[in-house]
């Protein structure tokens, strides 16, 4: 657990996942808004972005427009690739320690800064091995990793695990996000997981309909927000 926040150095929290388009910006959105709704100081970054800025323009309204979206995502290419293929079709190169410092100058006075990643873990995102495994350790964060909750999800989260660290390990959680069309292997995921991770460790996220997207999850989502942010060491 993890709780040494202070107005220079926040509590770094990494969205990742073990693919994309399995919830990330959905949970990291939600989590943000459920912890400014706490009263928790708090920003969000989707610092590299490929293709449309939608990802980071969603958590430019979760921050009320506070936090200008340059700021929130200062990186973004055309190309709806890696973000590591996309800067090289546009002849451009991010420098690993420029993103890093960017993040830690931004958050400054923060009490937490979240972080969603592009892609899986291992995307390519920097150049000179630059990916999000990478990112966590340099930045102290906490890894979350975020799955959609079906058939394959045991393997995809284990696999992902054993890419982090030992020291992000520890303070790693784990979010399976509900399925659109669940199948039979949900009814033992969650508890199959925790015998290899630890069983709380791992959370169930909630399917949101539209109206409660709109708002962020609303109170649909707080409960699994608190034990996420308990597990993370977030202080209310």
């Amino acid at each position: 657990m993890k709780s040494n926040s202070n107005a220079d150095h926040p509590t770094h929290i990494f969205v990742t996942g073990t693919d994309t388009d399995v919830g990330k910006t959905v949970f990291t959105a939600c989590f943000l808004a459920w912890l400014r709704a706490q009263g928790v100081p708090s920003i969000g970054f989707k610092p590299l972005a490929s293709g449309p800025r939608t990802d980071a323009e969603t958590l430019f309204d979760v921050q009320a427009g506070e936090v200008p979206l340059d700021v929130i995502n200062p990186w973004h290419f055309s190309e709806p690739v890696a973000p590591l293929l996309a800067a090289r079709m546009e002849g451009r190169r991010v420098a690993f320690e420029v993103v890093v410092d960017h993040l830690n100058v931004a958050s400054r006075g923060m009490q937490v800064a979240v972080t969603e990643g592009a892609g899986g873990l291992l995307s390519p995102m920097l150049e000179g091995g630059g990916d999000a495994a990478v990112m966590i350790d340099a930045l102290d964060a906490s890894p979350v990793i975020v799955a959609v909750d079906r058939l394959g999800v045991v393997g995809q989260v284990r696999l992902v695990w054993s890419a982090l660290s030992k020291r992000a390990r520890q303070t790693a959680e784990v979010v399976l996000m509900e399925s659109q069309q669940p199948d039979a292997s949900v009814a033992g995921n969650r508890a199959l997981l925790g015998e290899y991770l630890g069983p709380d460790r791992i959370h169930a996220f909630p399917r949101l309909g539209s109206r409660e997207l709109k708002a962020y999850g609303g109170m649909a989502i707080g409960p699994v927000c608190a034990v996420v942010a308990q597990g993370l060491g977030i202080r209310l």
